[in-house]
C-alpha cells in the first residue's frame, strides 16, 4: 500500500484489489504502532569525580563517552578515568498498558577503534537526580543486555562504520537479558523510576571507549490492560438489570434475553486498543453445583473484528429452560498479536457479582411505567431535560396489557440502595431526583400468588436545578471580592481591615479548565484570611430571601490558635423585627463541632444542627447548611455527609448583608473568624443532599478536582538539622527526625525505632484528601522480619489508633535465582495497603493486586473521598481495582513516618527509604489528576 508522509500527518491508501482478494473475516485490519519516549533525567559522572547532569551533545556533536578514557594504540582520550552514562525514565507512557517487548535505543556516533567492543545496558535500582555524585553512583546492578558493536568511525574503517542506533533487547538465548520484564514490571508500578545505565564491559579496556548521543529512547509494543465492562445487565425497556442476589433473581419472559456490557480498559490503556466482550451464562444444577450454558451463536462480541473502549455490546442468547436459575457475567478482552492473543479482564462474578435471573412466561410482564410531569421518558431520538433536583413529580405503575392479579410492584432509582414496595393493581408513587443528569426508574410486578415478574426500566432526564446567587472565590489581584454567579445580578463582597487574600486557596494549583483542557499557566488559587478580631467580608445588601428556601456552603480552615466559638457565614438583619435587636436569622460556626443554628422565635440560638463528631482545627472542612422552607427542616452536611437536622421553626426575612466571618446578636458583630475561608456559596433553594455531595467534591471539570497541597516533605531541599522542613505548600509544618538519618536526598528508617514526625493533624481523616510518596524497602532489613508483618509507610493516629495509613505487609518469603549471580536467593514478599489497621490487628484497606517492590523506589498515592466514602490506592500511575467503601475515623495525634500507634504504643516500624511525602486536602478525581499532580 502506498504511505503519503505530510508535515504533521501521513497518510495509507490501501490497495484495494489486495483487499478485494482477501476474506472480510480478516477485517478490520489494525496497524498497532508502539510507544516511543525519551528519558526525562540524565546524568554522566565519572570516577575522579566529575558529573554533567543534563548533558549535551557538545559542539562537535559526538555525544559523552562510557568506559575508561586512557591511552590506547597511541591515541589519548584522557588521565584513565572511567565514565558511565545513565538515563532515567518516567512510567508515564506505560499507564494502562501491558508490555509484549521493550526495546532501548541509543545513538553511536564515535567509537576508538573499529574492532567491536562489549557495551552493557544495566537497569541501576538506585535512581539519580541533580546531586547524584560518583561516590553516591547508583547501586543495585541488574544487567538488561549487552550489545557487541562498534560504530560511527566512518570511513577509517573498512568497511565504513557510520553512525548507528544501537538496540538492546532481549536475546531469548541469553537467560540475565531481562529488559522486557522489568520494564513490564515498571509498566505495573512496581518501582517509581526507571534508571538505565550504559557502560564498558570491561572497564579496564581502554580501546572499548565509545561516545552517545542524548537521544535515548524507550519503546515498547503494548496491549491494553483490560477492565471489568460498564452497564453489565439484561436489557429491558430502555435500560438494563442486574440483581446480584441469588435469592432474589430477576425475571425475564423472554426465554432468548437479550445481554448488554460496555467495553472498558485500564485509564491510559485505549490507545489503538482491539476489544470484545466475552458474554457468559451458567446454569444451576440440581446438586447445587454451577454448569456453563451455550450461547449457541458464540459468546464474543463483536463476533469479528474488534471495538474500541467504551463501546456498548449486546448478544441474544439461546434458548433456556424455564424455572432454571442462571447466572450472567461479561468481561473485557483486549486481542493482540494480529488477534492470535488476548489479555481477560475483571468480571462482574469476581467483583459487583453476578446477575442472577431466571425465565418465566407466565409471571408478570414487565409493568408500564408512566412519568407525571415535567419528567418526561426518553425515546431514541428526544430525551429531554425537564424539571431540577429537588422538584417534586410521581410515576404510575400499571400492569402490562393482558396481565391480572397484580397486587403490588417494587421499585428502584438510579442511586437508591433500597428497593420499595409499592401496593395496588395501580401505584402512583413520590418521585424527586436528586440530582441533574439521566436517570433509570425500574419496577416490576408481583402476582396475587406471590411471584415477581420481569422488569421494565425507563430512562429520563433531570435539568440542572437553579445555580447560586452568590459565589467568591477570592482570586481577584485586590479589591472587592467578586460574585461569579451574575444571573440574578451582582453582589460583590467588601473586605474589611484585618481580612486579606492569602496564597492558601482550596482548590490549589490549577491545572485545567472546566472542559479538563490544561491551562497555559497553573493558576495558583487563592483564599480569604480572616484575623478573628476585625477581618470579615460582606455584601451591601441581602444575598438571600431567608424566608424562603436556601443553602450555603465554604470551606474553612479554622485557625489552630482560635480558642473561641467563630463564625462562617451569616446573613443581617437591616431592622430589629420581629425582635426588639437584631439577629441574624441563621449561622454557620465552630466550637469544637461544627453546627448551623436558626435563631428561634423564643429569641435564643436554640434550634441548631450539629456535627456527630469534634472535628479539629488547622486542616480544612466542607461545611453546608440547607434551609427547607417547605419540610420546615434545617440540616448540616460536613465534608459532604448529613450530620444532624432540626425544625427551622417560622423564618423571617432579614434584609441586611452577607456577613463571611461574623454573625450579629443583639444588635453587635460578634464570633469573628480565625483562619481561612474559601469557596463560599449561596443558593436561593434547598439542594438536595447528592447536589451537596457533588458541591462538596469541588470539581474544576470531570477529572480534576480542587486539591490544596497542604505538606510536601522532600529532603533533597528541606533539611535542617534534625528535620526536614516543607519549603513548598505554604502551611510550614515540620518533620522531625528521630533515629531516622538523610543520605543520598533520601530519610532512611532503620525499621527497629527510627521514625519522622510532624505535629498533628494535618488532613480532617473524614474529609477527601490524597497523600503520595516515594519509599524503597530494605529487603534484607525485611528478612528478619516474621511472616505477618506489618510496617507503617506513613499515617495519622487517632489518640488510641491508627486513623488512616500507607503500609506494608510481609506475606511470605521466597527463594529465587538471582540473574546476575545464578545463586540462589531469599526474597521478602508482601502487598502495600492504604486504609486503617483496626485495634484486632486486621486491615481496612484497599492492598495492592500486584507485590510490593523491594529495594526499588515505588509511587504510592492514596486517596480518600469522604463524599462516596471510598478509597483507591494508586501505584505508579495506575489504580489498583475499584474504589473500595471505607468508614473515616478522625485523626487529631501526630502525623508520622515508619511507624504507626497501636495499643497505646508506638509500633509497626518499617526499614525503608523515603524520598519524599505530599498531602493535599482533596481527593484527586481521576488517574489523569494523579499523573498530572503527582507526577514522576
Amino acid at each position: 500500500m502506498d504511505v503519503e508522509v505530510e508535515e504533521t500527518f501521513l497518510s495509507i491508501v490501501p490497495d484495494a484489489e489486495m483487499m478485494g482478494e482477501k476474506d472480510a473475516s480478516v477485517y478490520p485490519l489494525f496497524i498497532d504502532p508502539p510507544v516511543t519516549w525519551g528519558e526525562s533525567e540524565r546524568t554522566l559522572l565519572r570516577s575522579d569525580g566529575y558529573e554533567d547532569y543534563a548533558w549535551g551533545n557538545g559542539e562537535d556533536d559526538l555525544g559523552k563517552g562510557a568506559g575508561k578514557c586512557g591511552v590506547w594504540n597511541n591515541y589519548y582520550c584522557g588521565p584513565g578515568y572511567v565514565q558511565r552514562l545513565y538515563f532515567e525514565f518516567s512510567p508515564a507512557k506505560l499507564k494502562g498498558k501491558k508490555v509484549l517487548d521493550a526495546t532501548f535505543r541509543v545513538t553511536e556516533p564515535w567509537a576508538f577503534q573499529c574492532e567491536p567492543r562489549w557495551v552493557d545496558l544495566v537497569r541501576t535500582k538506585e535512581n539519580i537526580s541533580s546531586s547524584t555524585t560518583w561516590a553516591s553512583r547508583p547501586m543495585g546492578w541488574d544487567t538488561m543486555g549487552d550489545r557487541h558493536v562498534s560504530a560511527g568511525r566512518g570511513d577509517l574503517c573498512s568497511p565504513g562504520l557510520p553512525n548507528a542506533e544501537i538496540e538492546f533487547n532481549d536475546n531469548p538465548d541469553e537467560s540475565n537479558e531481562n529488559l522486557t520484564p522489568t520494564v513490564r514490571d515498571f509498566a505495573a508500578g512496581k518501582f517509581s523510576r526507571l534508571t538505565l545505565m550504559i557502560k564498558a564491559h570491561d572497564e579496564t579496556d581502554t580501546a572499548a571507549w565509545k561516545r552517545f548521543k542524548n537521544d535515548a529512547v524507550l519503546e515498547v509494543d503494548f496491549v491494553g490492560i483490560p477492565d471489568k465492562p460498564t452497564g453489565i445487565g439484561l436489557v429491558t425497556g430502555s435500560g438494563t438489570v442486574c440483581l446480584t442476589t441469588e435469592s432474589n433473581p430477576s425475571i425475564v419472559s423472554d426465554p432468548t434475553p437479550l445481554l448488554s456490557a460496555t467495553t472498558q480498559t485500564k485509564s491510559g490503556g485505549e490507545e489503538d486498543a482491539q476489544l470484545r466482550i466475552y458474554f457468559d451464562i451458567d446454569n444451576k444444577k440440581s446438586d447445587g453445583s454451577w454448569a456453563d450454558t451455550s450461547a449457541g451463536n458464540g459468546n464474543e462480541r463483536p463476533s469479528t473484528g474488534y471495538v474500541a473502549d467504551g463501546k456498548r455490546q449486546t448478544m441474544s442468547w439461546s434458548t433456556l429452560t424455564e424455572g432454571t436459575l442462571y447466572r450472567y457475567r461479561a468481561w473485557t478482552q483486549s486481542y493482540y498479536n494480529g488477534g492470535k492473543s488476548f489479555l481477560s479482564g475483571p468480571s462482574n462474578g469476581s467483583t459487583s457479582g453476578f446477575c442472577y435471573f431466571k425465565v418465566d412466561p407466565t409471571a408478570p410482564r414487565p409493568p408500564n411505567i408512566k412519568l407525571n410531569i415535567p419528567y418526561k421518558e426518553c425515546l431514541p431520538n428526544d430525551c429531554p431535560a425537564r424539571g431540577g433536583p429537588g422538584q417534586r413529580s410521581a410515576f404510575v405503575l400499571q400492569p402490562a396489557a393482558g396481565d391480572t392479579g397484580v397486587v403490588s410492584y417494587q421499585y428502584t432509582l438510579s442511586g437508591m440502595s433500597t428497593w420499595p414496595t409499592a401496593e395496588g393493581a395501580t401505584a402512583l408513587v413520590p418521585l424527586v431526583p436528586s440530582r441533574p443528569g439521566t436517570h433509570t426508574l425500574w419496577a416490576r410486578a408481583k402476582d396475587k400468588v406471590g411471584r415477581y415478574g420481569a422488569w421494565n426500566a425507563v430512562d429520563f432526564v433531570v435539568a440542572a436545578g437553579d445555580g447560586p446567587v452568590a459565589r467568591y472565590h477570592f482570586d481577584e489581584a485586590s479589591g472587592a471580592a467578586v460574585d461569579s454567579a451574575t444571573a440574578d445580578g451582582k453582589d460583590d463582597a467588601t473586605l474589611s481591615a484585618g481580612a486579606v487574600r492569602t496564597d492558601h486557596g482550596r482548590r490549589g494549583l490549577v491545572t485545567h479548565d472546566a472542559k479538563g483542557e490544561p491551562l497555559a499557566s497553573p493558576a495558583e488559587d487563592k483564599g480569604l484570611e480572616l484575623n478573628g478580631t476585625t477581618g470579615h467580608a460582606a455584601t451591601a445588601g441581602p444575598v438571600l430571601e431567608t424566608r424562603s428556601s436556601y443553602t450555603v456552603s465554604a470551606w474553612v480552615r479554622v485557625d489552630p490558635s482560635a480558642t473561641k466559638t467563630v463564625s462562617v457565614l451569616s446573613q443581617s438583619p437591616s431592622s430589629p423585627y420581629p425582635f426588639t435587636k437584631k439577629y441574624s436569622p441563621f449561622v454557620i460556626s465552630y466550637g469544637g463541632k461544627w453546627s448551623i443554628r436558626a435563631f428561634s422565635s423564643e429569641g435564643t440560638f436554640s434550634r441548631e444542627a450539629a456535627a456527630v463528631e469534634a472535628h479539629p482545627k488547622g486542616v480544612w472542612t466542607h461545611v453546608a447548611a440547607v434551609h427547607d422552607a417547605t419540610d420546615k427542616k434545617l440540616t448540616l452536611y460536613v465534608n459532604g455527609v448529613r450530620q444532624a437536622e432540626v425544625d427551622a421553626g417560622t423564618p423571617w426575612s432579614a434584609e441586611g448583608s452577607l456577613e463571611i466571618g461574623r454573625v450579629m446578636y443583639a444588635d453587635a458583630y460578634t464570633d469573628s473568624f480565625k483562619g481561612e475561608i474559601d469557596e463560599v456559596v449561596a443558593w436561593q433553594r434547598a439542594l438536595t443532599p447528592d447536589e451537596v455531595h457533588d458541591e462538596a467534591r469541588l470539581l474544576i471539570s470531570g477529572q480534576y478536582a480542587g486539591t490544596e497541597l497542604i505538606a510536601d516533605w522532600n529532603p533533597a531541599r528541606g533539611v535542617d538539622g534534625g528535620a526536614v522542613n516543607d519549603t513548598t505548600s505554604g502551611y510550614g509544618k515540620r518533620l522531625t527526625l528521630s533515629g531516622a538519618t538523610v543520605a543520598g536526598e533520601e530519610i532512611v528508617l532503620d525499621g527497629v525505632d527510627d521514625t519522622a514526625t510532624a505535629p498533628g493533624p494535618l488532613v480532617d481523616g473524614s474529609g477527601s484528601f490524597t497523600v503520595t510518596t516515594g519509599v524503597t524497602l530494605d529487603a534484607a532489613k525485611l528478612l528478619t522480619k516474621d511472616i505477618g508483618y506489618i510496617g507503617q509507610v506513613a499515617g495519622q493516629r487517632t489518640a488510641d489508633g491508627s486513623a488512616w495509613g500507607l503500609w506494608f505487609q510481609l506475606t511470605e518469603k521466597q527463594t529465587v535465582l538471582d540473574e546476575e549471580t545464578l545463586e540462589e536467593v531469599t526474597v521478602p514478599v508482601g502487598l502495600w495497603h492504604f486504609g486503617r489497621l483496626e485495634a484486632d490487628g486486621k486491615f481496612s484497606s484497599v492492598a495492592s493486586e500486584e507485590v510490593a517492590s523491594v529495594d526499588s523506589s515505588a509511587r504510592l498515592t492514596g486517596v480518600h473521598d469522604s463524599v462516596d466514602g471510598t478509597i483507591s490506592l494508586y501505584i505508579g500511575y495506575g489504580r489498583n481495582g475499584d474504589a473500595k467503601v471505607y468508614t473515616a475515623k478522625i485523626g487529631s495525634g501526630d502525623f508520622a513516618l515508619g511507624k504507626a500507634f497501636a495499643g497505646g504504643a508506638w509500633k509497626h516500624f518499617l526499614p525503608a527509604r523515603i524520598a519524599e511525602i505530599r498531602l493535599w486536602a482533596g481527593a484527586m478525581a481521576s488517574a489523569e489528576q494523579v499523573e498530572t499532580a503527582v507526577g514522576d
